[in-house]
């Protein structure tokens, strides 16, 4: 018998050591049933623990009106050192109801005078969910090497128990001190944090990696309609890495509006390679109407190599209703980021402006920025901003700057698409056929060049067009004047533009000539890229459509030819040196109809048969001549040299349709239509 008790008295010790649940009973501060005391027994214990709440509506603390329990607290719990903790307040409705149904049932209360509310302490897998955090230093506070794999989720941090006012902590979340692979928020709606209110940060992350932040608001109201906002929304500090906010899908998506500063600043020298994924920051949860942060992304004091977006489906950001700049990319050592996929300025269509006050700013000797296939548009001043001496090296590539997300739709920025001023160089705008940016219909100039020490800044391959001024400007405003040998100086140089002499368009055979000169040092190193002509009012541009590339001799003479365009456009150009200057656009020339052609009527020795013709074609007449087929685009099919006076020619590889047959001799050139049945 007193065997028995023993095994007994062992097997309940060995229970108490393995509890998986700890009740709190009550509010108060510290006692049997508290919180305080359940935090301290899970610390103790070996196991996985849960604590849960089953709080009766007879404590004192119940607020019938709010269906909230409050916990005043006089000192900090105890810090979290326990692993494998979940910290439930789900189960207070579980047991008691749902008696909040806009919020959490539980509030931890600092009374402001309390530093932390909830304090994990260097332990793995810990969950804390659904709680009012309100009125600490810190709302909850994750720090520790091996702080991992912890979830913070479902909570009200900062706000009151229906998120419709401010419950002030100085920082809602903080994670540093080297905690990797935590969660903040998550992918659906029960999991998402409600965290403004704020009087500091509402999300701080500082010298910590592979963290993930997605599917909170962060600076809103509980429905994301109406500002709340923290000072700064979500920070990513120090020498933090890796670090992603938001995600690729709608359950990932953060809501970042509404906060006094910036929604997401991320600075610090090692501040590296942290991804914005998938966000809404400055707009409402629909994406169709501003709650402004001051600024919507910040990237500063060294942060390098971070992504705002990206290629795939879901992973760019819509940033667009600050009340300051979409992007401000700022101070020295601030390299190598990348921009890519977002939505600036424009609603969550593309199709309407939510104006940021201007789209991307690129300030203060940033370096190597990389601003790829983004709208920029609506935005109430510029498109894109890069200014002052030594903001060097940047690459702005296929986006589109002033229009709607169909790239043919107006939706200008204020003033100008592109701004450079103040000192940068080395930056490109476009590049090869395929980079190339869509620039149009902004109420000022297209590309602006605004000082003489804005120098070697090359733009290449865009289409410019509809713009209130001129496509491209090397101030002062308006066209400039060529001068000889271009030996002025000034924006890019004040690079002389190409002057075209002529343009023809010869439907028979070779499409559009175009020959023309450019008077500038090392011509034959020169660049001349072709452009049909939006028909500025100007009469200088604006080149809507690239055509390709041409490179001049010595003297500067330069010959094209280009298929697809006819008598009926208008030709423009610009002129790149080997330093990368860009012109402005040149005078507009009128491409003209190539007279030199005789009807085939004209030499009754010439003949042509049958026509219509099925596979062989005979022509006769013809000793010592040139023979080209061409289609009805003028693109040449055939070449044949013909000694003989006759030729048989195998059409029965062209599709059915019109095609031209020119003979050229020295009798002339004669040209007569085919139909290839």
């Amino acid at each position: 018998m007193k065997k028995i008790i023993i095994i007994i008295s062992i097997s309940l010790l060995v229970n108490l050591s393995n509890a998986t649940n700890y009740i709190v009973t009550n509010t108060n501060d510290a006692g049997t049933g508290s919180l305080r005391e359940q935090i301290t027994y899970a610390n103790a214990f070996v196991g996985t623990h849960t604590i849960s709440f089953n709080i009766p509506t007879s404590d004192g603390n119940y607020n019938a009106v709010q269906g909230v329990w409050t916990i005043h607290l006089l000192s900090s719990l105890p810090y979290i050192t326990k692993a494998n903790l979940n910290i439930d307040g789900t189960t207070q409705t579980t047991n008691q109801g749902n008696t909040n149904v806009n919020g959490p049932e539980i509030v931890i209360d600092g009374n402001n005078a309390v530093d932390y509310g909830f304090f994990i302490y260097n332990v793995a897998g810990v969950t804390i969910n659904s709680f009012v955090i309100s009125n600490f230093l810190y709302g909850i506070e994750i720090t520790g090497t091996n702080a991992q794999n912890n979830v913070v989720k479902g909570n009200y941090v900062g706000v009151n128990y229906n998120a419709s006012d401010s419950a002030s902590n100085y920082i809602g979340i903080e994670i540093i001190g080297n905690p990797q692979h935590n969660t903040i928020g998550g992918t659906t709606a029960a999991d998402r944090n409600i965290v403004s209110g704020n009087s500091h940060i509402g999300i701080r992350v500082v010298n910590s990696n592979y963290n993930i932040i997605s599917g909170n608001y962060v600076g809103t109201n509980r429905t994301a309609t109406a500002s709340l906002g923290n000072y700064d929304g979500i920070s990513i500090e120090g020498t933090a890495k890796f670090n992603i906010i938001g995600g690729l899908t709608l359950g990932e998506r953060n809501i970042v509006s509404g906060n006094v500063a910036y929604g997401i600043p991320v600075f610090g020298a090692g501040c590296d390679k942290n991804k914005i994924l998938g966000n809404y920051i400055g707009t409402d949860i629909t994406g169709s109407y501003a709650i402004p942060n001051t600024y919507g992304i910040l990237f500063d004091d060294g942060a390098k190599y971070n992504i705002i977006g990206g290629r795939v489906n879901g992973a760019g950001n819509l940033i667009s209703g600050n009340s300051g700049y979409g992007i401000f990319l700022y101070n020295n050592m601030t390299n190598s980021d990348t921009t890519i996929g977002n939505i600036i300025g424009a609603n969550a269509n593309g199709t309407l402006a939510i104006p940021n006050a201007n789209g991307i700013v690129i300030d203060g000797i940033p370096k190597y920025q990389y601003i790829d296939s983004n709208l920029i548009s609506g935005n109430l001043q510029h498109g894109i901003v890069v200014h002052a001496t030594g903001t060097d090296y940047n690459t702005i590539i296929r986006n589109k700057i002033g229009t709607a997300m169909n790239g043919t739709t107006a939706l200008a920025n204020g003033i100008d698409g592109i701004r450079i001023s103040e000192g940068p160089q080395h930056n490109i705008v476009g590049g090869d056929q395929g980079k190339g940016n869509i620039i149009s219909f902004n109420g000022g100039v297209g590309v602006s060049v605004m000082t003489a020490s804005d120098d070697y800044n090359k733009i290449s391959a865009n289409s410019i067009f509809g713009n209130g001024g001129l496509g491209i400007d090397l101030y002062p405003i308006g066209p400039n004047a060529n001068d000889a040998g271009d030996a002025d100086s000034g924006p890019n140089q004040e690079m002389n533009y190409p002057v075209i002499t002529f343009a023809e368009y010869n439907p028979y055979s070779t499409g559009t000539t175009v020959n023309g000169n450019i008077s500038t040092i090392a011509a034959n190193f020169v660049k001349i890229e072709f452009f049909v002509s939006d028909n500025d009012v100007s009469n200088y541009g604006e080149g809507k459509t690239y055509l390709g590339f041409a490179t001049p001799d010595v003297a500067g003479n330069f010959t094209a030819s280009f298929y697809g365009i006819t008598s009926a456009n208008k030709i423009t150009a610009t002129a790149t040196d080997s330093s990368g200057n860009t012109s402005e656009f040149s005078a507009n020339f009128q491409v003209s109809l190539y007279a030199g052609i005789n009807s085939m009527d004209d030499d009754s020795n010439i003949q042509l048969f049958p026509n219509p013709s099925k596979e062989i074609i005979s022509i006769t007449g013809i000793e010592n001549s040139e023979i080209r087929i061409s289609n009805a685009q003028g693109e040449i099919l055939k070449i044949i040299p013909a000694a003989k006076s006759s030729e048989s020619i195998d059409v029965k590889l062209l599709a059915k349709g019109i095609y031209f047959v020119q003979i050229s001799n020295s009798k002339g050139v004669f040209v007569k239509k085919l139909m290839k049945d």
